[in-house]
C-alpha cells in the first residue's frame, strides 16, 4: 500500500504528515511511527 506522504528517513516505517502552524501551512512534518519531527525552516 502505498501513501501520499513521504517516509520518514529516520525510522523508515512511518510517514511524514503536515502540520499547520500560526499562519504558514506545512512548516512542521511529524511522523506517524516515531517521535521525528521536521521542521521546514
Amino acid at each position: 500500500m502505498s501513501c501520499i506522504f513521504p517516509p520518514c528517513p529516520k525510522c523508515e516505517e512511518g510517514y511524514l504528515v503536515p502540520f499547520s502552524f500560526k499562519t504558514d501551512v506545512y512548516e512542521i512534518w511529524k511522523c506517524t511511527h516515531c517521535a521525528h519531527k521536521i521542521e521546514k525552516r
